[in-house]
């Protein structure tokens, strides 16, 4: 069967503009220089005339589809235990780079750009296994990033 990639990236595209949240994802970049410390393996930014230089707050508005889990109505999802009641998985297009970033948090935004519950979310580690069986893969080419998120304490 031969699928039109271009088509079909182009499509979900535009249905997850028109279709999905604003989701407003929060990082911290490090200058560099910065090291970790052997004790605490904390990151301790680099010094620069007698200062230690902090990171950088970053922020950018992307789209994805929120899904809220229950794991216990899903055989699929009882599957993965790392899945939990109240966690989210939010599908971010392509375009959206997570990799890298420290300090990662998400906050789900109305279509007027003011949060939906107020609740912050953070990355939870998946596991390989669950990782392989996640996103929609069309002719080796990965066209969703699915995330798994818990409420920040």
């Amino acid at each position: 069967m031969e699928f039109d990639m271009a088509r079909i990236t182009q499509e979900l595209g535009s249905s997850l503009q028109y279709n999905g949240t604003d989701i407003q994802i929060s990082w911290r970049e490090w200058p560099a220089g910065t090291t970790i410390d052997p004790v605490t393996l904390s990151k301790v930014g680099p010094t620069i005339d007698s200062h230690v230089v902090g990171p950088t707050s970053k922020t950018q508005i992307a789209k994805g589809f929120i899904h809220f889990p229950e794991p216990r109505a899903n055989s699929q999802v009882t599957q993965f235990q790392e899945i939990e009641l109240g966690d989210a998985i939010v599908d971010f297009g392509q375009d959206v780079c997570l990799d890298g970033k420290d300090g990662l948090s998400f906050i789900f935004l109305d279509r007027s750009g003011r949060p939906i519950d107020g609740q912050v979310w953070v990355t939870k580690p998946v596991s390989e296994r669950l990782a392989r069986t996640w996103g929609l893969i069309v002719q080796g080419v990965k066209l969703w990033r699915p995330v798994l998120l818990r409420k920040a304490t």
